[in-house]
């Protein structure tokens, strides 16, 4: 991730992080949120807690990469991202993250529905188990993205000429 990170900003290409967060009261996590009652639950990922940060090991340029605060699976849903792919004339969107089988897929669907060519970087997404992981990619493959190597996206970005 901190590679493809590296060269989207070399190439001039925003680069978007997201995370999950709520307000103390949850309200805003809808029903997603009470899927479980339980301490690990969405509903329970508040600003400022160790779940809702991002992995130590990311390189993250706060003063440069696009931070967005998303409260579905869907990284488009009720955020701005639209938006700022349009400012960025945008029309690939390289995914990483997980998990595999929720906000990835969630996310890859959407990218597809609103006419981005849609790539899965295959080492660079992850669930919390095996079996639902390469069933997402299979599934996505065959319907709403490319899920190639990164090797494979980092080399076509190496050679993109920035506008």
């Amino acid at each position: 991730m901190n590679q493809l990170a590296r060269l989207f900003r070399e190439k001039r290409c925003p680069v978007v992080w997201t995370y999950v967060a709520y307000m103390d009261s949850g309200e805003d996590c809808g029903v997603w949120g009470t899927r479980s009652d339980t301490p690990d639950s969405l509903q329970n990922i508040k600003p400022g807690s160790r779940r809702a940060e991002f992995d130590d090991r990311l390189e993250i340029d706060r003063k440069r990469d696009i931070i967005v605060n998303k409260r579905m699976a869907s990284a488009f849903h009720e955020t701005n991202l639209g938006s700022v792919f349009n400012f960025h004339k945008v029309d690939t969107v390289v995914l990483t993250g997980g998990s595999t089988s929720g906000c990835v897929r969630a996310t890859v669907v959407d990218s597809l529905s609103r006419s981005y060519r849609t790539i899965v970087a295959e080492e660079c997404v992850a669930d919390k188990h095996e079996s639902p992981h390469f069933a997402n990619l299979y599934d996505m493959a065959l319907k709403y993205a490319d899920v190639v190597p990164v090797a494979e996206v980092l080399a076509f970005m190496q050679a993109y000429r920035s506008p």
